[in-house]
């Protein structure tokens, strides 16, 4: 039919064609693969929102995240909606009880500041709030690693947190310094700005997630070992396994 357009969508369809009046565009044409992209992380940002909303939840909801987004880094497309349901089915009850912890802690150091805050005893409250701002960092870098690490490795949770900060710590230079810089600045922006709260509903949290996710590639595949792209990853997934689903 003449004006038919055939619109690739990723995470749907298998075979990749775009037609506009018969003239086919290549996939491989910038403006085609930055449109893909995008449909993508629209779809994995609201995937995100929508299973947080039980806030019990984001921490399986940043596992699986995290699991689109560093299989979009490895394969090029991330299979959205299979690959983000899989990991937040096959990682809940971990992800959850990590994430609880994080909640804990995030309690520990707010009751923490508001005591010394207050507290008017010169010297011994500067550096406590010190120590507790010191302390909160070190958690804020090692739980940046915790939930990509339950993405991609299968191990009991206390070895997942002991990879997790020895990966933040041994890799600090640059990879978690870049990291911990990029979350931020987002932190920031989305405390001061209700526009980036906005972007970060709409399309932020996942294209966050996917700029990490290029660096804790880098570090992962240093742990663990693969080849060229087959039927068997052990990094990032099986590939052919969703193309038969």
């Amino acid at each position: 039919m003449r004006g038919m357009v055939e619109f690739h969508i990723p995470f749907l369809y298998d075979r990749h064609r775009i037609c506009f009046g018969g003239a086919i565009m290549p996939m491989d044409n910038p403006v085609i693969k930055f449109l893909n992209k995008m449909t993508d992380l629209i779809v994995l940002n609201l995937l995100f929102v929508i299973c947080s909303l039980p806030v019990i939840t984001i921490g399986a909801s940043l596992t699986a995240m995290y699991a689109v987004s560093l299989r979009s880094v490895r394969y090029g497309d991330g299979y959205v909606v299979k690959t983000f349901f899989k990991h937040f089915k096959q990682n809940f009850v971990q992800a959850t009880l990590a994430w609880m912890g994080v909640l804990g802690l995030i309690a520990l150091f707010v009751i923490d500041y508001l005591f010394w805050s207050r507290m008017e005893m010169g010297i011994l409250s500067d550096v406590m709030l010190m120590i507790c701002y010191a302390m909160a960092f070190l958690v804020w870098i090692v739980v940046l690693w915790l939930f990509p690490v339950i993405a991609k490795m299968q191990d009991k949770l206390w070895r997942q947190i002991k990879n997790a900060a020895a990966m933040a710590l041994g890799h600090f230079f640059p990879y978690t310094a870049i990291c911990a810089g990029m979350t931020g600045v987002v932190a920031y922006l989305v405390y001061t700005n209700l526009g980036a709260v906005l972007i970060m509903l709409f399309v932020g949290c996942a294209t966050l997630s996917y700029m990490l996710s290029f660096f804790f590639y880098k570090v992962f595949a240093q742990y663990i070992q693969e080849d060229s792209f087959g039927d068997d990853d052990l990094l990032y997934g099986q590939k052919e396994k969703f193309d038969e689903d």
